[in-house]
């Protein structure tokens, strides 16, 4: 059964704006009292135009008033038929991932998809939906069974990654706000519950999966590491037996070792190879592997040595041994000493230095001494253009001066008894992530004396101190980003220093005042959406010409399953009420039939007729 819906209902309340010609009309009618005239002879002379023929073009008038307005407001509401096949929609749900990708296995999956497709309830309608990192509609509902089974074999498996939570929500947006069930035809890949995606499943609609048996075994390269004396590879056996593996190291497509290492059943094995990777150029290491997945048998490595990272660390003389000496050697020491290139800058010379051809990347601000209004606005330039500050509200930083950055209050000393800890606010922010689940020993570090950030609207705490005052604060100034901490890094008011997360904390900050994670040299395949057709690989990208390593997400070669059960657990969790999922698909039906153009048509033809009656009757 078909219907007419409306995407934007409320506007078709202007229609109430049609009483206003209506109101009009009524006003204008002549109401003259009729009186009798003798001279009948003079008015037969003259031309008189018949009150039948005038009312009717009045009317006529109002009429084309009156729909213009209509039109205006059906326009508006953006109407589209809303049609139901039968008593529902059966979406068949297809994990086209890299998992399935063994010989033999997504045939399996297609077979298992065809049959749901033919046992659908025969009152239903059915559409197919593939999905991996992404889900797509891959045939609309239809009555049709032969078009989604002929849907079904045009599909293939990719090398993304699975996440059920894309496809459900595609799935749903399918059924809409109709009645449906959708059936998963997929390997149980524990992982795909990573990610769970946007939407949810409604309640009322039914999921069901269908298991694709996974391979006996397969083997995977999941990570290529660059010793100082050689090159380590791990491989991950997948199997339930123990498998010798043969791994090839290459160098710029050419292969210059190969060894061979045994790896028992469900571990990861280390295959070394005695050779030292070149600064430049782009590594693979490949394993052979029949059984498995083909996605999986080699990992990239785009070997490029960063260009060092300039820090200007600002102290009133310049001088880092005196006054700068454990964030000095937090940057300099051991290999940092190839990520950083750090010099001391006086107050004096922030000027010349942000101003000049060559400013740093991230300038480290430790004091106000010195600092003038010139000094303040060099800052602003420095951070317009993309540059990096981070200010240290120690001992040295006059509150006066960080007025700009929302305000810092004097030194508040710490109850000797209870002595303050840092505590993340956000734990998936760039400065945290890469600790992992390290990111808890921050807390060990005792803070004596802080300073209260008073962080604007504008602002975002990224840290607080445990009595709940703010002590991470980031700023975005034009195209750079700014960071303030309550407290020092010099071992005055806390002893943050003499913590093994200092330095890893002092790396994080500059890499991300720097904007380095904006450019990795490493994605995954599901993060190449818009390189079409993208699989693993070297590849360069096209807006920014930044040659990068794409890879499989490793989880995917995750040998763990779950069972039905426990995939039931798990879309009961993403359960909810969907309204935005049948919004989408009404989106997208309104969107291809756009009626709304035709009755703007329509109403500008209204608006023309009644322009050309009304100057015939002036």
């Amino acid at each position: 059964m078909f219907g007419l819906s409306f995407l934007v209902p409320v506007f078709l309340a202007g229609m109430a704006a049609a009483a206003v010609p209506i109101l009009l009309h009524l006003l204008k009618r002549d109401t003259t009292a009729r009186r009798a005239f003798a001279a009948v002879f003079l008015i037969k002379r003259t031309p008189v135009e018949q009150a039948s023929r005038r009312r009717l073009r009045e009317l006529l008038l109002l009429a084309l008033r009156v729909g213009a307005i209509v039109l205006l407001a059906v326009a508006f509401a953006r109407p589209y038929v809303a049609g139901a096949v039968g008593g529902g929609v059966t979406v068949v749900a297809v994990d086209r991932s890299f998992s399935l990708s063994a010989s033999g296995q997504f045939d399996r999956a297609r077979t298992l998809a065809v049959e749901a497709v033919r046992s659908a309830p025969s009152g239903h309608a059915v559409a197919i939906v593939a999905f991996d990192d992404t889900a797509e509609l891959a045939s609309e509902a239809s009555a049709d069974r032969q078009t989604a089974i002929t849907a079904i074999g045009r599909l293939s498996p990719g090398a993304g990654a699975t996440r059920y939570g894309s496809g459900l929500a595609r799935a749903a947006q399918v059924i809409g706000a109709g009645e449906g069930r959708i059936v998963v035809v997929t390997d149980l890949q524990r992982s795909g519950w990573a990610y769970q995606g946007h939407g949810g499943v409604p309640r009322r609609i039914p999921v069901e999966p269908i298991v694709v048996e996974s391979p006996a075994g397969n083997l995977a390269v999941t990570a290529v590491r660059p010793e100082s004396s050689s090159t380590t590879a791990d491989i991950l056996n997948g199997g339930v037996e123990s498998r010798r593996a043969e791994v090839r190291l290459l160098v710029d497509g050419t292969e210059v070792d190969r060894t061979s290492v045994t790896v028992p059943a469900g571990v990861s094995g280390e295959a070394v190879f005695p050779v030292v990777l070149p600064s430049r150029g782009e590594a693979s290491v490949l394993v052979e592997d029949g059984e498995g997945y083909a996605a999986d048998d080699a990992r990239h490595l785009l070997l490029a040595l960063p260009a060092p990272l300039s820090v200007a660390v600002v102290t009133a003389s310049g001088d880092l041994a005196e006054d700068a000496l454990y964030l000095e050697q937090a940057l300099t020491a051991g290999r940092a000493a190839e990520q950083f290139e750090v010099r001391g800058l006086a107050t004096s010379s922030l000027v010349t230095a942000l101003d000049g051809e060559a400013p740093p990347a991230v300038v480290v601000l430790l004091t106000s001494r010195g600092l003038d209004r010139r000094s303040l606005a060099a800052i602003d330039r420095f951070t317009d253009a993309g540059g990096g500050v981070f200010v240290l509200a120690g001992p040295s930083m006059e509150p006066v001066m960080l007025s700009g950055f929302g305000g810092v209050g004097e030194p508040v000393a710490s109850d000797e008894a209870v002595e303050r800890r840092l505590v993340p606010a956000d734990d998936r922010h760039p400065v945290f992530y890469a600790f992992g689940q390290r990111l808890g020993n921050v807390a060990q570090v005792r803070y004596t004396q802080t300073r209260a950030l008073d962080v604007p609207d504008s602002g975002r705490v990224l840290a607080r101190f445990s009595d709940g005052t703010a002590a991470l604060a980031e700023h975005r100034v034009g195209a750079g980003r700014l960071l303030v901490f309550g407290s020092d890094l010099n071992d005055v008011w806390n002893d943050f220093p003499r913590h093994p997360m200092f330095v890893p904390f002092v790396h994080e900050v500059m890499k991300y005042l720097a904007g380095d994670r904006a450019y990795p040299r490493e994605r995954l395949v599901g993060e190449m959406a818009a390189e079409a057709g993208q699989g693993p690989g070297f590849v360069t990208l096209g807006a920014s010409g930044l040659r990068v390593a794409v890879n499989v997400d490793r989880r995917e070669s995750d040998p763990a399953r779950m069972s039905v059960e426990e995939f039931g657990a798990a879309v009961e969790r993403v359960r909810g009420t969907s309204s935005a999922a049948a919004g989408d698909v009404e989106h997208d039906r309104e969107r291809d039939q756009g009626y709304w153009r035709y009755g703007l048509g329509l109403m500008g033809l209204a608006l023309a007729a009644e322009s050309l009656i009304g100057r015939r009757m002036g």
